[in-house]
Order: C-alpha cells, then sequence, then structure tokens
C-alpha cells in the first residue's frame, strides 16, 4: 500500500475539521462496505457467489465495485487460483482485520439499542445488520460525527462543515437519522426560523464507536498515507 492509492480520495471535502476521521469514515461509508467486512471477517475467505448469496437482493455490479474499493483501501485481498474455471477468493487483510473489534462494537450497540425493533432480516447478524442499517449510507457517519464532536448544529453549519454533499442530500440523510432516533430537530419560533439538530441520546451513544474509528483512521494515516 502507498500514498499513490489513498491521495486521491483526499479531496477538498476532507480538509475540514476533522481530516483524518472523515478519511477514515470514508472509506467505509457507503453501501455494502461494512456489511462485506462483517462478512470476510466473522465468516472467513469466502467466493464471489457466496458473498452475493450472503447479501440479498444485491447487484453483482455493486458488490464488485464495493469490493475493488475495499480492495484498493488496503482492506480486502483478492486471490486469483489457476484453475477451470478460475476460482477467485476474497478475505480481509491485516489492517481489515484490525477493523474486527469495532464489527463487535457495532454488534454490542445493535443488541442493546436495535434488538426490540421489527426486522424481515431472520439470521446470525441480526443486530449487527440492523445497527450498519442505521449508520450505513453516504455521509451518515460523517454528520455523526460533525454532531458528535462539534454538537448543535444548524442546517447550513453542517452544509459548510461537508462541503461535498448537496442540500438535497443533507436533508434527506438527517431526515433518515431523525427516523432511526440518532438525530432529534428542534424548530424555534423565531423569524426568520431558526432550526438545530443534535444527537439524541441513542445516536451519543454511538460515539464510542465513531471514537474508535477516529482513532483507527488515524493510525492508518500514519501508517499509509503521506498527508502534507
Amino acid at each position: 500500500m502507498n500514498s499513490l492509492i489513498i491521495e486521491p480520495m483526499l479531496d477538498n471535502s476532507f480538509y475540514s475539521r476533522y481530516p483524518e476521521k472523515e478519511l477514515a469514515l470514508s472509506m467505509l461509508d457507503g453501501k455494502l462496505k461494512i456489511t462485506l467486512l462483517c462478512h470476510l471477517g466473522l465468516i472467513g475467505t469466502k467466493r464471489f457467489g457466496e458473498l452475493k448469496q450472503l447479501i440479498s437482493n444485491v447487484a453483482q455490479q455493486t458488490l464488485a465495485t464495493g469490493l475493488r474499493e475495499l480492495q484498493a483501501q488496503g482492506l480486502v485481498n483478492r486471490q486469483v487460483y489457476r484453475e477451470v474455471p478460475p476460482r477467485v477468493e476474497y478475505s480481509l487483510t491485516e489492517l481489515g482485520k484490525s477493523l474486527l473489534p469495532l464489527l463487535d462494537m457495532l454488534y454490542d450497540w445493535g443488541l442493546k439499542n436495535l434488538s426490540l425493533r421489527p426486522s424481515s432480516l431472520g439470521d446470525v447478524y441480526t443486530e449487527k445488520r440492523l445497527t450498519l442499517s442505521v449508520i450505513e449510507g453516504k455521509w451518515k457517519i460523517i454528520i455523526l460525527c460533525h454532531l458528535g464532536l462539534g454538537g448543535t448544529k444548524r442546517f447550513g453549519e453542517l452544509q459548510k462543515l461537508i462541503p461535498g454533499i448537496t442540500k438535497k442530500m443533507l436533508t434527506q440523510r438527517l431526515r433518515e437519522l431523525e427516523d432511526d432516533h440518532l438525530v432529534q430537530r428542534r424548530v424555534y419560533a423565531e423569524i426568520p426560523p431558526k432550526v438545530e439538530y443534535s444527537l439524541t441520546g441513542q445516536g451519543a451513544s454511538l460515539f464510542p464507536i465513531l471514537k474508535a474509528l477516529e482513532t483507527w483512521g488515524e493510525d492508518y494515516l500514519k501508517t499509509f498515507c503521506s498527508v502534507n
């Protein structure tokens, strides 16, 4: 792994208050990434077809893209065997394995906070996958980080802190976090109206996980990136 792979990811959106955290979280943030790491970490080496069976309703192209990104980030290894037909297997690298304690934290949080939530998942990873479902998706974790570290924020303040996000996407993500009881929205009867967002108690309980992700991201940058 060298800085050539990582540096293109350091666009202007990361030169903000929490560059190490935002880089690390951007590597994990997004559809399927954390889910893939969970499966490979908990079950072990898997072929492409096996992963597709484990993750229902995922398109082949989406799965391939997620694996390719994790491989480029040094979290997943791809091994091709010279057989007919060719056999391709995916496994976690040592760097990827270093994320396993964080995945355990996700499981514990889900077991405590989401075990009573209705779910159609019906498998042995229900708590973990429910936890992932409320924080997975582009921008969600970064929004939680800003509210957790920076405290209560107005909509415009959040938009300035996350320059890569559109107004429509920020509105959507905040609404989803509200629906999952991680973020609360308070409207003040003023002219013009003032709206502020903050973490709920349940959202604040995610903070140890976010801090652990930050520490992991800092170690990653120190080890694999050359940031001026």
